[in-house]
């Protein structure tokens, strides 16, 4: 991140230019000392008004400033000024923020909105940040309107510098893009066993958790994603009220009148590991596991404003078999059920396709 790795240098830190190495949106691992926490507030303040503008797709004209303050103690500070926990503020690019005077820990995971504010200007910041006797504290004010961040990091008197908040271009997505994609990512790393993915079938002792899978799984297909719509406009494992979503791509990133995406992420088999030996897993229990991912879907679809819901089933089962009962079950709660199957072998994928051109039809999932 260019700018902010020049405003960091201005700064003239050693613990806060240690960021322009991090790469973009980076933050440092280092001691929990006075630089070290400011480093990582700047960071943080950073990635979120940068998300939160991208939320908007881009600045907004006349919407009023507001301020970060760093709190070392948040829970004492937030109680001494009144001030309200903002609960899942780190997930909610969308929240209210404007116009408010907030307090916030080093990593952005406890952030308190203090009461009676609604700032106009820089001027109702710093009689705001006076009066709650914060002026000397590191801050940085986001200013909305123009884009822009300014870190402060001896207080309303001591040396500033402002970062534009330069957002990545992207492209955008209709549903039959996303799909294609998601068909190709599924092509590249998870039709057939691959040194990114191994093992989902073989030994009880070479195998991982359904859980772990999901979890790389999920790692490379946001990673897949970003690629291809930028980096600030995919996120994974955001927490909401009701769970942690798998994938989700901002609207801004959708073709327009799309809308944002929430993709749920399961990983279907027939066998698992059990110490040193491997178990039948029965098929209702996998159908069972699959219809709690549409669930999911719609709950996830809901927390973050989104306007498509996806389940895709990455299927390590014996057979390749759709689940009628999770489509119904899709259709009813219009979430888009996709089935992708994980094969054994090269050689069984190649059979597998052989046969479905000879009989006219498509593999689970394939895109034409």
């Amino acid at each position: 991140m260019p700018d902010l790795q020049a405003a960091l240098a201005d700064l003239d830190d050693a613990a806060l230019a240690s960021l322009r190495g991090a790469g973009l949106a980076g933050v440092p691992h280092l001691p929990a000392s006075d630089e070290g926490l400011e480093a990582e507030f700047f960071a943080r303040a950073y990635d979120y008004t940068r998300r939160w503008l991208l939320d908007k797709n881009g600045p907004v004209p006349d919407a009023n400033p507001c301020v970060f303050v760093l709190s070392r103690a948040i829970h004492q500070d937030a109680s001494r000024l009144d001030a309200s926990i903002i609960h899942y503020l780190n997930s909610s690019a969308d929240a209210d923020v404007c116009g408010g005077v907030f307090i916030a820990n080093e990593d952005f995971s406890i952030v308190a909105r203090l009461p009676d504010q609604d700032c106009g200007d820089l001027k109702h910041i710093v009689a705001a940040l006076k009066a709650a006797d914060l002026h000397e504290a590191p801050h940085t004010v986001f200013r909305p309107d123009r884009g822009e961040l300014i870190l402060c990091k001896r207080g309303v008197l001591g040396k500033n510098s402002c970062v534009p908040l330069v957002l990545d271009p992207h492209k955008q997505l209709s549903p039959s893009d996303l799909e294609r994609h998601i068909w190709e990512f599924h092509r590249q790393y998870t039709q057939t066993p691959s040194g990114h993915l191994l093992p989902w079938k073989g030994a009880a002792a070479n195998r991982i958790t359904i859980e772990a899978l999901e979890v790389r799984i999920s790692t490379m297909l946001t990673v897949h994603l970003r690629r291809l719509v930028g980096l600030d406009n995919v996120r994974m494992e955001d927490q909401t009220p009701h769970g942690r979503v798998d994938v989700s791509i901002v609207g801004a990133a959708m073709a327009p009148g799309v809308g944002g995406c929430a993709l749920e992420l399961k990983v279907l088999r027939s066998r698992r590991s059990s110490g040193t030996r491997v178990v039948n897993i029965k098929p209702e229990d996998m159908l069972a596991y699959a219809m709690e991912g549409i669930g999911q879907a719609v709950e996830y679809r809901q927390d973050t404003g989104a306007e498509l819901a996806y389940l895709c089933c990455f299927d390590a089962r014996c057979d390749d078999q759709d689940q009628p009962e999770v489509i119904a079950l899709g259709k009813s709660k219009d979430v888009e059920v996709r089935r992708y199957f994980m094969y054994a072998s090269a050689e069984a994928h190649r059979d597998a396709k052989a046969a479905a051109d000879k009989a006219g039809i498509l593999l689970a999932g394939e895109v034409n």
